[in-house]
């Protein structure tokens, strides 16, 4: 039997968007919740988790707050539960959830080879219209404990650990990919103006924000992809400007992290993404 552990950083959110969807969307399979909460702030008094143990972890030690916010404690509480669990979720207070089995449908993906070791609900990859590197979104990201025990994990800033994490775990010799469409897995769906908060507003406007997806819904993207092909979405923000629904924002259940500094691998990248499910 896997041993899961689920962290999630606990803050002035967590009763609008993770609480309420994490009890309408069934996990489909066993886990520990540990619920990092700063002095008890925001955090329910009774926490109801049917598929295993809750754990409460104090962000603030010795009076001091563990450093670089969310990131900071990903790291401090990984390295303290390392050793008891197979796997490791980070999802931050702001995630709605977005569908029944959302835990199982991960750990079926990160299963699907061995050469898998991480992968996020978003991810976004260099060398599209994106203006950024490749990156793996940090409200909601996992990885298996063996991936992470053999990752050097160095960042500066919560910000940072973001935006090199997918690389530092690539660079330990494993594959990451994207358990979604963007929006079908969860995310931090109330964050104004994110480029996939319009995507969903766009194509599943029922959906917004804490609809549920069903399963004929996960594969829209996928399976209209031809269709879809010339559609874009317009950012209020001006380094994002216009992207393309396909091309860019690359919305595909199974997506590759395409690492910014193994380009000799990324042709096998691209090479296994189109066979995976085959």
């Amino acid at each position: 039997m896997y041993k899961i552990g689920v962290i999630m950083l606990g803050g002035d959110k967590q009763n609008i968007c993770f609480w309420p969807s994490y009890y309408s969307c069934e996990a489909g399979i066993n886990h520990d919740l540990i619920v990092v909460h700063r002095n008890m702030l925001g955090t329910p008094e009774s926490i109801n988790n049917k598929n295993g143990n809750v754990i409460l972890e104090n962000k603030i030690i010795n009076g001091f707050d563990v450093p670089h916010k969310a990131f900071g404690a990903y790291k401090f509480f990984f390295e303290k539960y390392k050793d008891q669990y197979d796997y490791f979720i980070f999802i931050s207070d702001d995630v709605i959830i977005k569908r029944d089995n959302w835990l199982l449908d991960i750990i079926n993906s990160l299963n699907l080879d061995d050469k898998i070791g991480f992968g996020a609900s978003q991810i976004f990859n260099g060398g599209t219209k994106y203006p950024h590197e490749s990156h793996i979104r940090a409200p909601f990201w996992f990885a298996k404990t063996k991936a992470l025990k053999e990752t050097i994990w160095n960042f500066e800033s919560d910000h940072d650990g973001e935006m090199k994490i997918g690389d530092q775990i690539s660079n330990a010799g494993y594959l990451g990919i994207q358990v979604g469409n963007k929006i079908s897995l969860g995310f931090d769906v109330l964050e104004t103006n994110h480029i996939t908060q319009l995507l969903e507003q766009k194509y599943f406007p029922n959906k917004f924000p804490n609809g549920k997806y069903s399963l004929n819904e996960q594969d829209y993207f996928s399976e209209n992809e031809n269709y879809l092909i010339d559609d874009f979405i317009l950012s209020p923000y001006y380094h994002i400007g216009q992207q393309n629904i396909i091309k860019d924002l690359q919305p595909f259940d199974l997506l590759l992290y395409l690492p910014n500094n193994r380009s000799n691998i990324k042709h096998e990248f691209l090479k296994y993404n189109r066979n995976i499910k085959q």
